[in-house]
């Protein structure tokens, strides 16, 4: 295996690429060892009152929309952000993935989903008693991202 890095200061952001023959175990490993390492430093601005806080990506458990705007959850805090859902899921990396129109959540944080054929299924989160609903259009893409991560374990 090779490993080689390439200096480009006309790109606009830092970009990966891993070339292969075929999707192997240690593919499929260095891809995620890379992934979880920008996600954990990567933050995002929030604010509680007026107070402005830097939270990492890897403890939000999930986005939602209410009457104020947009508001950030984690295991044990409720913060404001100024971005749209819409904005967010252009920025958030893909462990993030919209379950309805008024949220989206970390789907690396997915403790369990209890399913409901005729309506919105409730989704538990790891470390808190938080919970939200993913509406049945979504489901189906949020079980696929689930059936994804369990495979690159």
């Amino acid at each position: 295996m090779k490993i080689k890095i390439e200096i480009d200061d006309g790109l606009a952001e830092e970009e990966i690429v891993i070339r292969c023959k075929s999707l192997s175990e240690d593919v499929i490993s260095i891809q995620k060892r890379i992934t979880d390492a920008v996600n954990s430093r990567m933050q995002l601005e929030v604010t509680k009152g007026e107070k402005e806080y830097y939270i990492t990506i890897d403890e939000i458990l999930f986005f939602e929309t209410d009457s104020s705007g947009v508001v950030v959850h984690t295991a044990n805090q409720i913060y404001e952000t100024k971005y749209r859902l819409y904005e967010l899921e252009d920025l958030l990396p893909g462990n993030f993935i919209r379950v309805s129109k008024s949220t989206i959540l970390n789907s690396a944080r997915v403790r369990a989903i209890h399913k409901n054929i005729t309506g919105a299924s409730e989704v538990e989160f790891t470390g808190t008693t938080k919970k939200v609903f993913v509406s049945r259009n979504y489901l189906k893409l949020l079980l696929e991202k689930l059936e994804e991560k369990r495979l690159m374990r």
